[in-house]
């Protein structure tokens, strides 16, 4: 079991790889050729529509069909579109041709994320399920960053269409080796009892008050304090944004590590921590403080937040794989999952009044 989850491991984060290559890539193309924001920023919008439609039906389908058919049936899929493109990528205009090609990465994606979340519990049991999804959240950011910085890399060396056919051939050979993944089926047929209801309705709303409190705090207020609050330079928010990714990849590495130690009871310590570190953000907008060691301070509380979250959302995953039934493991995650995007929006709109409010008063 372990080698296969290894090989679902490796071939997922192949597939991530070139996704967060192609739709980084993607929108640089169109602000580059447009040069108008508002486009590119209703572009990314219209595209994650179908990113959240393929979340919620892909659990759906995950229940009902072997799932290393339906991941390796979405590579290959990605990797056909990717071909199409290629052969087309001089000769129709820039607006439809990105949102197409991103329409379906988000899809493809969408449809993915609650399947392979849905393989981790068919593959590894007790502690050891904790530790598999740190590591496969680990895997995933970790294909995301380096999609985004090798992807533009190879952009800029080697052209868009030269782009599209090396992910291409990468969905390719992810497709390749999910098919021969040898992954437990059990079809759908019981209901989820209510005793298994209980736990999962508390996870849930659990989540939807990180997203709605953690969320803004970070997502909006972390740059309104830098660039507005403290006036720095643009440079000083990228160095606390990469503070972030490292947190969120060190709160992997930590519950990896200490699986044993870090049971799902133990969450408690993960939501004080998240606490505490809200609070001490406050406090570093206080007029007060002087502004390099505000932002130093806002800049280590970030990536403290993020690995206390990062760690936060593992426990909340293992809980949930714990309490589904396996034959209905697919529809749980693609629901909480889509209940996590629907909470952020509102969180994002009521901490950014909030947030600029305090940034001024400072």
């Amino acid at each position: 079991m372990k080698t296969t989850f290894g090989r679902l491991l490796l071939f997922q984060t192949v597939s991530r790889f070139s996704n967060a290559a192609l739709c980084f890539v993607l929108l640089v193309c169109l602000l580059q050729q447009t040069g108008s924001a508002a486009l590119y920023g209703s572009v990314t919008a219209l595209a994650t529509v179908p990113m959240l439609l393929g979340v919620l039906f892909g659990g759906a389908l995950a229940d009902r069909c072997r799932r290393q058919r339906l991941l390796s049936g979405l590579d290959i899929a990605a990797a056909f579109g990717m071909l199409m493109a290629a052969a087309f990528v001089n000769s129709v205009p820039i607006l439809p041709f990105v949102l197409l090609l991103l329409c379906i990465l988000y899809a493809a994606e969408g449809l993915a994320q609650p399947t392979a979340q849905a393989c981790i519990p068919l593959l590894l049991y007790g502690a050891e399920l904790q530790k598999g999804n740190a590591i496969f959240q680990f895997c995933t950011a970790l294909a995301e960053i380096l999609g985004t910085l090798l992807g533009n890399a190879l952009f800029s060396a080697l052209g868009l269409r030269s782009l599209l056919l090396f992910c291409a051939i990468l969905f390719v050979i992810a497709s390749a080796g999910e098919f021969g993944l040898a992954l437990p089926y059990r079809p759908v047929r019981n209901p989820v009892s209510s005793k298994q209801i209980v736990p999962m309705h508390r996870t849930l709303w659990l989540l939807a008050l990180l997203n709605l409190a953690v969320i803004p705090a970070f997502t909006v207020g972390v740059p309104v304090l830098v660039l507005q609050a403290l006036a720095q330079p643009d440079d000083a928010l990228a160095l606390t944004q990469a503070a972030m990714r490292a947190g969120s990849l060190l709160g992997c590495i930590v519950v990896a590590a200490q699986s044993k130690r870090i049971t799902p009871r133990r969450g408690a310590a993960s939501l004080w921590c998240i606490t505490a570190l809200c609070v001490l953000l406050g406090l570093s907008a206080l007029p007060l403080l002087p502004s390099d060691f505000a932002y130093a301070f806002i800049t280590l509380s970030a990536l403290c937040m993020m690995a206390a979250a990062s760690a936060f959302q593992i426990q909340l995953n293992a809980i949930l794989q714990f309490f589904a039934p396996r034959e209905q493991m697919g529809h749980v995650m693609s629901t909480f999952t889509v209940a996590a995007c629907l909470t952020q929006p509102a969180g994002l709109d009521a901490g950014r009044g909030a947030i600029t409010c305090g940034a001024h008063w400072r």
